[in-house]
C-alpha cells in the first residue's frame, strides 16, 4: 500500500473517530442537565412519585423519619389543593400554581421547591412543621417531582 492510501484511511479513521465522539458528547450533555421544557419522561416519573410515592423504576420514595403516608397526594390530594387537617394540629399546604407562586411574596421556583421538599426549609427560610416529611430522593427524582408540582398542579 502507498503512502498516500496511508494516509488518506488514517484521515478517515481520525474523521470517524471525532465524529462519533462528538456525538456521544452531545448526547451525554443533553440527557445529563435539565432543560427548562419538561420531559414526558420527567413529568410522568414526578406524577408517580406524587400519586403513588414509588417512582416510575417502582422504587419507594423514603424519608428522614418515618411519614404520616409514603405519598404526597395522600395529604395535598391529588389535584394538589391540600387542606387536610394532620396530627398535631397542622395542615397540608395547597401545591397548586397559585399558592406557589401568584400569592407568594418570594415565589417557589425549582430550586426552591426542591428545597422544601428534601429539607423542609420553605421559600422564606422557614423550617416547615415536622408533619412534612424531609423526602430522601435522588436528584432525578426530587427534580422530577418537584417539576410536576411546579408545572403540572393548576
Amino acid at each position: 500500500m502507498c503512502l498516500f492510501a496511508r494516509h488518506i484511511i488514517v484521515i478517515a479513521a481520525v474523521y470517524i473517530t471525532c465524529v462519533l465522539l462528538t456525538s456521544c458528547v452531545r448526547q451525554q450533555v443533553s440527557i445529563s442537565r435539565p432543560t427548562s421544557w419538561p420531559s414526558f419522561d420527567s413529568l410522568a416519573n414526578g406524577r408517580a412519585i406524587f400519586q403513588t410515592g414509588r417512582n416510575l423504576a417502582g422504587m419507594q420514595i423514603v424519608a428522614q423519619r418515618t411519614p404520616l403516608f409514603g405519598r404526597c397526594s395522600a395529604c395535598h390530594r391529588a389535584d394538589g389543593s391540600g387542606g387536610k387537617h394532620l396530627a398535631g394540629g397542622a395542615e397540608s399546604a395547597d401545591l397548586r400554581h397559585h399558592a406557589l407562586v401568584t400569592a407568594q411574596r418570594h415565589p417557589y421556583d425549582l430550586a426552591l421547591l426542591e428545597r422544601v421538599i428534601s429539607t423542609g426549609v420553605d421559600n422564606d427560610g422557614h423550617k416547615l412543621d415536622q408533619a412534612m416529611p424531609r423526602w430522601r430522593l435522588s436528584r432525578r427524582d426530587l427534580h422530577d417531582v418537584a417539576e410536576y408540582v411546579l408545572t403540572q398542579l393548576k
